[in-house]
């Protein structure tokens, strides 16, 4: 990206506001995102700079949690209202689809802008493309302080013994931290056993050994090694890591910047394989990107196509890559030397060549809501690993049914 074009975003970064206030009757084009830490800098940055140099219409930033984002927009849509754009990740999509509340993005963007995406880029469902995403990834991966690990673990039994030796040293409270109460961020260690969240007819596969072995994997990590803390969140976990309280963390993109940001040299690796099944333990990969409104109307179409293709080019993209460790979804960029000059991206491919794809499945929702519950219940000493399978297949299979899908 050209250094005009950087110098361009920190002299409008005041603008953000101020281009929304000073022209009123303009077009406004809204988006809801979900960005959070140095990717919403950037993104407010970025737009600042497209108000500046566009003054016949305004985009419009609104963050909302990814949930809030969803579910509002749902209804805000069917009721003929919302922001014209939601960014968020692809597991979104088939839901918006099914509630008709997104039109094809093949009706915004043309067939030659979308050509230059790879199949990442462009998220389908139903045989129709709904989705124009700026990243790939979304993945967790194994972080870890370089004060600390100099060479990462490749197995978990490795990592175990590590993290044992990190935890004996006094300036050291855990060896690891991760949020690990939260399905998502359990997930890793499941596909570690050969285990899925669904079956290969779409149905939940959650009742099964590999699930029972991988919760106690992480119960052993907390209760009988004691590597990691008893009880924790994702903030709590976060501010620990950034104080180097404890040596390494499983965290996605979004968080690594902020932790150059405090002063942490810090490491990427795969995390760690499974040495009883010889599988990587593979955390789930997603693209993020923009879907439209399927009220827009066709005058304010042009428009968003422009704010599309500004926030969603290689020159964005390659940016992205650069300052925010972003795996870009354009082939012209990710085929380019911004992929060839960061080993921080090329660790980052490297786990997502062993990750699997979030299905784009109206079903992921209650697949998520439904292990949390009895999950956390497991967690907390309340039910066995075994209970808490047969309880989560339960759950997930009850609201399932109640929705219909």
């Amino acid at each position: 990206m050209s250094s005009g074009f950087h110098r361009g975003i920190i002299l409008a970064c005041t603008l953000l506001v101020a281009g929304c206030a000073s022209a009123p009757d303009v077009p406004r084009i809204r988006i809801w995102h979900q960005k959070i830490g140095p990717e919403r800098l950037f993104f407010e940055r970025v737009v600042a700079q497209y108000n500046a140099d566009n003054t016949d219409h305004v985009v419009e930033v609104l963050y909302r949690e990814t949930e809030e984002a969803r579910n509002l927009f749902v209804i805000a849509s069917v009721g003929g209202k919302g922001p014209e754009l939601l960014f968020g990740p692809s597991d979104n999509v088939s839901v918006l689809a099914l509630t008709e509340s997104i039109m094809p993005i093949d009706r915004v963007l043309t067939s030659e802008y979308l050509s230059q995406f790879n199949d990442e880029g462009v998220l389908s469902w139903n045989d129709q493309p709904w989705m124009v995403a700026d990243q790939v990834g979304n993945h967790l991966m194994f972080v870890y302080n370089k004060r600390y690990i100099t060479e990462p673990p490749e197995t978990i039994s490795e990592m175990i013994s590590m993290l044992t030796e990190l935890a004996s040293r006094p300036e050291v409270t855990y060896g690891l931290t991760w949020n690990y109460t939260e399905p998502f961020f359990f997930l890793p260690f499941l596909t570690g056993y050969g285990g899925w969240v669904m079956d290969e007819d779409g149905r939940p596969s959650l009742n099964t050994e590999a699930t029972v072995k991988a919760i106690r994997l992480i119960l052993d990590l907390r209760d009988k090694y004691r590597v990691i803390p008893g009880t924790t969140d994702y903030d709590t976990a976060e501010a620990t890591f950034k104080e180097q309280r404890v040596a390494a963390i499983i965290n996605g993109p979004w968080s690594w910047t902020g932790y150059e940001q405090v002063g942490i040299d810090y490491g990427l690796s795969r995390i760690p394989m499974n040495d009883e099944t010889g599988l990587w333990s593979a955390p789930v990969i997603s693209s993020k990107g923009y879907c439209v409104n399927a009220n827009v109307p066709d005058e304010k179409l042009p428009f968003v196509r422009r704010v599309l293709e500004y926030l969603t080019s290689a020159e964005m993209q390659a940016a992205m890559a650069a300052e925010l460790t972003t795996i870009p979804v354009m082939t012209s960029v990710r085929e380019s030397e911004v992929m060839n000059e960061n080993p921080r991206l090329k660790q980052s491919l490297a786990q997502i060549e062993v990750s699997r794809p979030m299905p784009i499945d109206p079903k992921m929702r209650q697949i998520w809501d439904g292990m949390r519950g009895p999950y956390q219940l497991v967690m907390n000493g309340a039910v066995s690993p075994e209970e808490g399978a047969r309880l989560m297949q339960r759950e997930v299979e009850k609201r399932i049914a109640d929705t219909f899908l």
